[in-house]
């Protein structure tokens, strides 16, 4: 008798085991509203930094700077002169000479020279003889993909359209160095909740 009241309490114990276990669940912290605030419904431009991910690389928290185009006022390039300094990527530039054309302005320096163009806005950017454009970081975050997220990949300048990939992909060749990210050619947007729902990474010289 002793026996049998025994196994069944095993049993029992057993089944409230395998209850507790198939109701188990996971909670996780609230995302921050404060990010939500700044995130939301919004595409930046900037450069991925890395990342966390499981094994399969099917899930993670991706790492962000966002960037900006340094800018200049029209009133102050509009006033620049030979003898002045201009500030380029935290460089001091030295123009020897100024020269206007239709689209900008052409500063003469030392070993370069650098261009100014209007944005729409009606600010100035600066860009050099390469192509390169000067950015400065704003801030740095980590973001976790939505459901519906989407890696564009439109790296090949004889595209039409960019392919159509998964964050397992964008996961994968980040971390075989395939990809470098940077503010001229890494493009993210984000959902009305906050989450990151697609990534484009476009050509640029620099891929």
């Amino acid at each position: 008798m002793k026996k049998r009241i025994w196994v069944i309490a095993m049993v029992c114990a057993l089944l409230a085991g395998m209850m507790a276990a198939a109701s188990a669940q996971t909670v996780n912290p609230l995302e921050s509203e404060l990010k939500r605030s700044v995130l939301a419904g919004k595409t930046f431009i900037g450069r991925m930094e890395g990342f966390a991910s499981d094994e399969e690389m099917e899930n993670g928290t991706l790492y962000f700077q966002i960037c900006e185009i340094e800018t200049y006022t029209a009133a102050e390039v509009e006033a620049l002169q030979a003898g002045d300094v201009i500030v380029v990527g935290g460089d001091e530039f030295e123009i020897k000479a100024v020269k206007q054309d239709e689209y900008g302005y052409d500063l003469t320096g030392k070993y370069y020279n650098i261009f100014l163009y209007k944005n729409d806005e009606g600010a100035y950017y600066a860009v050099t003889d390469t192509e390169n454009r000067f950015y400065r970081d704003v801030f740095g975050f980590s973001a976790v993909p939505g459901e519906n997220f989407k890696f564009l990949d439109w790296s090949d300048p004889e595209a039409e359209q960019p392919a159509e990939l998964t964050l397992h992909d964008l996961l994968e060749r980040y971390s075989k160095e395939e990809i470098n990210s940077t503010a001229d050619n890494t493009e993210f947007s984000f959902d009305e909740n906050g989450n990151l729902a697609q990534v484009i990474y476009r050509y640029s010289p620099w891929n």
